[in-house]
């Protein structure tokens, strides 16, 4: 007569296979953890976040979003990226808009996208967009800076590149773009705080590297106060990583305490309490 496994023997190996599987994905979700532990056991050197000033004190320190990720502040003449390796693009970028900078005779014509910038880290080749859909897509906007050939060539470094839906970038993101540049003309100054979001990391691209690509992508814009001691007007706005033509500006505003939880960066950390809180909980602040 042929012996039968109790249940228990016959399915307890295909349980633990089924949670190594879930934990291996949330792993690679979450390669921070990894590398934590992979330092702890002695099989990975303990990485550092690589520490920088702010460009020219143009940037106060409560405008920086802090990060719960390693990276590497890389300081532009005209712009901040924190940059993740992991990711192969910037966690976010921030940048001083002036009105004044949207005007002028500079032009894109002929900008090749720079992948061989000096950096600590390592960022992601032209050729790993190369037929994979995705725009190599600007987070600070090459159009930003109309009033400098030099400041829009800085906005090629590959560093300040995210694989956009070819779509969204074209259009809807084109389209908040646009509006910015028209807030900043009315304001005379604003920051921009711009970068991806990761609901999950499954997809990638790459023939070089692995890029991940993002689900969401945002977009925080603040002015000051007249002493320049803390942020006045602000709104945030997030938008799905697909096929948008139009940007509808009601529907994708978000709260910046929404992009917390979304992308873990800690934003306006420096502030009081009191005023953070209220800045992170509005939708908008401000007459925009």
């Amino acid at each position: 007569m042929a012996y039968s496994k109790p249940f228990w023997q016959k399915y307890i190996g295909s349980f633990w296979a089924f949670v190594l599987m879930l934990l291996a994905i949330y792993l690679l979700n979450h390669p921070d953890l990894l590398h934590k532990a992979l330092s702890k056991f002695g099989l990975e050197k303990e990485r550092t976040v690589v520490q920088s000033e702010p460009v020219n004190a143009l940037y106060s320190d409560f405008m920086l979003p802090e990060p719960s990720t390693y990276g590497e502040w890389i300081e532009k003449p005209n712009f901040l990226v924190y940059y993740d390796e992991d990711i192969m693009q910037a966690r976010f970028t921030l940048h001083k808009l002036e009105g004044g900078f949207t005007r002028g005779e500079a032009s894109r014509y002929g900008i090749r996208f720079d992948d061989q910038e000096v950096l600590a880290s390592q960022t992601a080749a032209y050729y790993d967009y190369s037929g994979s859909g995705y725009d190599r897509g600007h987070l600070v906007p090459a159009g930003d800076f109309k009033c400098c050939q030099a400041n829009m060539e800085e906005t090629f470094s590959m560093s300040n590149i995210a694989p956009f839906d070819s779509v969204l970038n074209r259009y809807a993101w084109n389209e908040l773009e646009i509006k910015t540049r028209s807030w900043a003309r009315k304001y005379g100054t604003i920051y921009v705080i711009t970068g991806p979001v990761f609901e999950h990391r499954f997809l990638y691209i790459g023939k070089q590297n692995d890029v991940s690509v993002p689900t969401h992508f945002f977009k925080v814009l603040f002015t000051l106060s007249k002493d320049g001691s803390k942020p006045q007007n602000i709104v945030a706005y997030l938008m799905p990583n697909e096929a948008l033509y139009h940007f509808e500006e009601k529907s994708m505003k978000v709260s910046i305490d929404k992009l917390e939880e979304l992308t873990k960066l800690d934003f306006f950390v420096k502030l009081p309490d009191d005023l953070e809180n209220k800045l992170e909980a509005a939708t908008q602040i401000g007459n925009w």
